[in-house]
């Protein structure tokens, strides 16, 4: 009793332990959002862009700096000057050179060319550096830099924009690939339960054949038949159980769940419903993220010729600083200095041999190519409109093609059951029957699950696909 008792537990642990996980297909988009690495990657470009955009307004603002310089000399400056003398005018009272002159009254001039004083004032200098010191603040506002400034703004502006589209553009590449994995899922356990009821239906049939063998109303290669075809569909069985559970993977990939969850789809095949786009005036690839993209791409080299004009435009500004000089001995006193200083700038270019018109006429050219690419993109885009609206259409074709034959191969089959319990028919037109009932309920299957994939690649196409439900 123990013994059993301790199976049980066990067992139960053990089921306990395998995660179970129920996916509604809205669910299964949130889950793929929340995992997808590019989505965590285009989400740090848009912080990027958020901090560059940020760090631009700040070039609006004035910078203030701080600065200071140590100075320490083994050695002082020595040095002696003679300086002439000045005396005072008795008429005036104001100073004049006390020149030696001649009895002429002229001045006396030396060898070097120079007046002769008469007397000369002897200064012993001496500097010591040994300690000196230099600090200061300084601000800088500029006044008009060329429209540098504000077409940074623009160009950090656009770039958020970028960033923005760029996630949506992933977010819209990541709910496409979690619905073609979720409705691949589905469309795998539709067709493991297909086997399976066709496998029940052979092994019912190899029964009958058996018994029919036994009291001699059939011959052995009819039990052989249907027991070959038996054993094909256990390997179908085998086949769509594996194909089950690769799908069952790759839908945890995407949704960032453990391989090892066990998944409960609340979506069926049997409930969809078929709406096909009315017409094409709510279809427009400019709501797209990528067309987007590619809008702001051609602004961005917009702003890319201002700002090579900027470069060959005048450009101001104004500097205002405070100084401290201090540590400074001079003639054996010490010297220390405060010094408010404020300084405007003007810079006019004047002549650079055509340089700033070969790069504005460059920064056109690069513009004016990535306007082309955007034609070109807008018509691809176009384009893959109209072959996904096809492809929808033709999808629903499919459907109703599949559910005729599915009724045809199901009448078939009945008839061809009833006439081989009367003995009008053999085994093998049975089983004939049987085939094409089940290929005309596998390609049911996959032609509504290929519905379900294209209309996503639709909704994407003709920018009419949501990321993210209203709230």
């Amino acid at each position: 009793m123990k013994r059993t008792e301790s199976i049980f537990f066990l067992l139960f642990f053990a089921l306990a332990a395998t995660a179970q996980e129920q996916l509604s297909l809205q669910k299964c988009r949130e889950l793929a959002l929340q995992s997808g690495h590019e989505i965590l990657v285009a989400e740090k470009n848009i912080l990027k862009a958020g901090n560059e955009k940020a760090a631009m307004r700040t070039l609006f603002l004035p910078s203030v700096s701080a600065s200071a310089t140590g100075i320490y000399l083994k050695d002082n400056f020595e040095t002696e000057i003679y300086l002439p003398t000045a005396t005072p005018n008795p008429a005036t009272g104001e100073l004049q050179p006390n020149i030696m002159v001649d009895p002429l009254g002229q001045p006396v001039i030396g060898p070097d060319g120079n007046p002769v004083f008469n007397l000369y004032a002897w200064l012993p200098l001496e500097l010591s550096l040994q300690g000196a010191y230099l600090a200061g603040v300084q601000a800088e506002q500029p006044v008009f830099a060329g429209g540098k400034i504000i077409t940074a703004n623009k160009m950090a502006t656009i770039g958020s924009e970028i960033a923005r589209q760029n996630l949506l553009m992933q977010q819209a590449n990541i709910i496409a690939s979690a619905d073609q994995a979720y409705w691949l899922y589905i469309s795998v356990s539709e067709k493991l339960k297909l086997a399976e009821n066709a496998a029940t239906m052979l092994k019912e049939l190899v029964k009958k054949a058996s018994d029919a063998y036994e009291t001699g109303m059939a011959s052995e290669n009819d039990y052989l038949k249907a027991k070959v075809e038996y054993n094909k569909a256990l390997l179908n069985v085998q086949k769509a159980s594996s194909g089950l559970e690769l799908a069952r993977m790759s839908l945890c990939r995407i949704t960032g769940m453990p391989y090892s969850t066990q998944l409960f789809l609340t979506d069926t095949l049997a409930e969809m419903t078929i709406a096909l786009p009315a017409g094409t005036e709510d279809e427009n690839i400019a709501n797209r993220p990528e067309y987007k993209l590619l809008e702001s791409t051609v602004a961005l080299e917009d702003q890319k010729v201002n700002l090579a004009r900027a470069d060959f435009l005048p450009q101001a500004g104004i500097r205002a600083g405070y100084s401290y000089l201090g540590g400074v001995e001079f003639a054996g006193s010490d010297y220390s200095n405060t010094n408010l200083s404020v300084m405007a700038s003007v810079k006019i270019p004047l002549f650079h041999w055509g340089e700033g018109m070969k790069k504005v006429s460059s920064a056109k050219v690069s513009k004016d190519i990535k306007q082309l690419e955007l034609e070109n993109a807008a018509r691809l885009m176009q384009l893959e409109t109209e072959q996904a609206r096809f492809n929808l259409n033709h999808a629903a074709l499919q459907i109703e093609i599949a559910e005729n034959a599915l009724g045809q191969a199901t009448e078939n089959l009945r008839i061809s059951n009833d006439n081989y319990e009367l003995g009008a028919e053999t085994i093998t037109d049975l089983l004939i029957a049987q085939t094409s009932w089940q290929q005309a309920y596998s390609e049911l299957i996959e032609a509504k699950a290929n519905y379900k994939t294209q209309e996503t690649l639709y909704l994407k196409a003709a920018g009419k696909l949501v990321v993210k439900p209203e709230e």
